[in-house]
């Protein structure tokens, strides 16, 4: 289970870490030690978490990390301290590899375990672990099953089985062996997920009668979506069946979703007015827990920015999501009773999750404009959840401005339909009808833009088999803007 942690003491822990980072990088990581040279950053003067904010200076991927040979940027100039190697999904360009050690993945394990132990009690469950995530080069895939084999190592009743993105690989294993256990956890990307629970179901999968839970990483998803997928597998416990965590190639994992912090999510999420005002848009973020002994956070200019002891030390970089830092206190208080009379009605203790919390937006990157407007793929996503259209569409989709003739803007939309579901008129105009009033409804800028200009902010949009290649990857990750 999460353990008990006073949020005090957790914070200046976490402070106390990221200094003794820094000092060991200045001295022991050749790169880091050239690039403070080049800054000008006197290593011994940085003594208080003051003088670490004030004076180091931030990283990035950019700057940083591809300026210098991969050994330099090591603790001694060495590659030998790791085991791994893992490529990041190079989706805001070239991509770039990044080592693992022994203790890298002992933090991991320990990470993944509370998930594992305190939300789906795989500690005491007979349990099919079925990884989802992609199994070549990209982390998700590897980490995982290293991880999840070392947890199992400790004497838990779990098994793993990795098929990765392979979905009838997946449905087939889940055939043959789902009936041995307690239950099974799918953990994988959030649209792979879903394929593989739909495909299941045609092939005659009774989820509800696996008693499956959903682990999800890599994407962001909406309550709505989350509570579509408990339908499918036949859950209506979002609290104990489902968890995500956010995290990437660079450090692994930065945090995990709590029962406490699903809680939170929903309340937020059904009270729009508070959300816009904790998290300044009115799409509901990724919202996760995370221990600052690990991964040190600060927000910085609206972005994260982490310190972590990972396979590349990294002080003060930049991940480029857009996001933040908040309090377990500041997070609950604008809606504290309810919160806590969910967390007494699922027999929650709240003592037991008071991390702090990281809500993230993503990246700038992933977003689209019209006429100045950001348009994002959750407000797409919240449309293809319809009732009207969701068993037809997989929630796959590409997203792009185009330009007329007369170079007005528009939006030109791409959707993948589910297997054996036909293009027709018909469906096509109840998609984009169920998409537009998503955006209307979840968007208050394209709202705006649409009582201003009227038929302009119209959609284009177009129905794809399933599988086009086209247009949706089969593989690590989903892009969801054209670029």
């Amino acid at each position: 289970m999460y353990q008990n942690a006073n949020p005090t003491k957790l914070a200046r822990d976490g402070e106390r870490e990221a200094l003794t980072l820094f000092h060991d990088m200045a001295t022991r990581v050749p790169a880091y030690k050239d690039f403070l040279k080049k800054h000008k950053v006197d290593a011994s003067r940085i003594a208080t978490i003051d003088d670490f904010k004030k004076h180091v200076p931030i990283i990035s991927k950019k700057d940083y990390v591809s300026q210098y040979p991969l050994a330099d940027l090591c603790f001694d100039g060495t590659l030998a301290g790791s085991r791994i190697v893992s490529g990041s999904s190079g989706s805001s360009g070239e991509p770039f590899f990044w080592p693992r050690g022994i203790e890298q993945d002992k933090e991991g394990t320990e990470m993944f375990g509370e998930v594992y132990d305190g939300s789906f009690s795989m500690n005491t469950r007979r349990t099919l672990l079925v990884v989802c995530f992609s199994m070549g080069t990209w982390i998700a895939g590897t980490f995982t099953t290293t991880t999840a084999l070392q947890y199992i190592s400790k004497g838990r009743p779990v098994n793993v089985v990795t098929p990765g993105i392979d979905k009838d690989e997946a449905v087939k294993a889940v055939k043959k062996l789902g009936s041995y256990y307690e239950q099974v956890v799918l953990i994988g990307y959030p649209p792979i997920v879903k394929d593989i629970i739909e495909l299941g179901a045609t092939q005659g999968i009774d989820w509800k009668l696996l008693n499956t839970k959903l682990f999800l990483s890599s994407e962001a998803f909406s309550e709505q979506w989350r509570d579509y997928a408990l339908e499918l597998i036949g859950s209506d416990d979002p609290y104990f069946g489902t968890a995500s965590l956010y995290g990437s190639a660079d450090a692994g994992i930065f945090g995990v979703e709590t029962p406490a912090s699903i809680i939170i999510r929903r309340l937020y999420d059904a009270h729009p007015k508070l959300a816009r005002s904790q998290f300044g848009r009115d799409i509901i973020p990724t919202l996760v827990q995370y221990d600052p002994r690990r991964r040190y956070f600060e927000q910085v200019k609206g972005e994260l920015v982490f310190t972590a002891r990972s396979g590349l030390p990294l002080v003060r970089y930049n991940t480029e999501d857009e996001g933040g830092v908040v309090s377990f206190n500041d997070m609950t208080a604008p809606m504290k009773q309810d919160f806590e009379a969910e967390a007494a009605r699922i027999g929650v203790m709240p003592r037991q999750w008071q991390r702090p919390f990281l809500y993230v937006h993503g990246r700038k990157l992933f977003v689209v404009t019209l006429y100045g407007v950001n348009i994002y793929p959750e407000n797409i996503k919240a449309g293809l959840l319809s009732e009207r259209i969701r068993r037809h569409v997989t929630g796959r989709f590409t997203i792009a401005t185009k330009y007329q003739k007369n170079m007005d803007q528009y939006l030109e939309i791409h959707i993948e339909m589910t297997h054996k579901t036909d293009a027709t008129a018909q469906l096509n105009a109840r998609v984009k009808k169920e998409i537009f009033a998503a955006l209307l409804r979840a968007n208050g800028e394209f709202f705006k833009l649409h009582e201003t200009i009227g038929e302009k902010t119209a959609l284009h949009v177009h129905l794809h088999e399933f599988g086009d290649s086209a247009y949706f990857s089969d593989g690590a990750k989903h892009k969801w803007v054209e670029a």
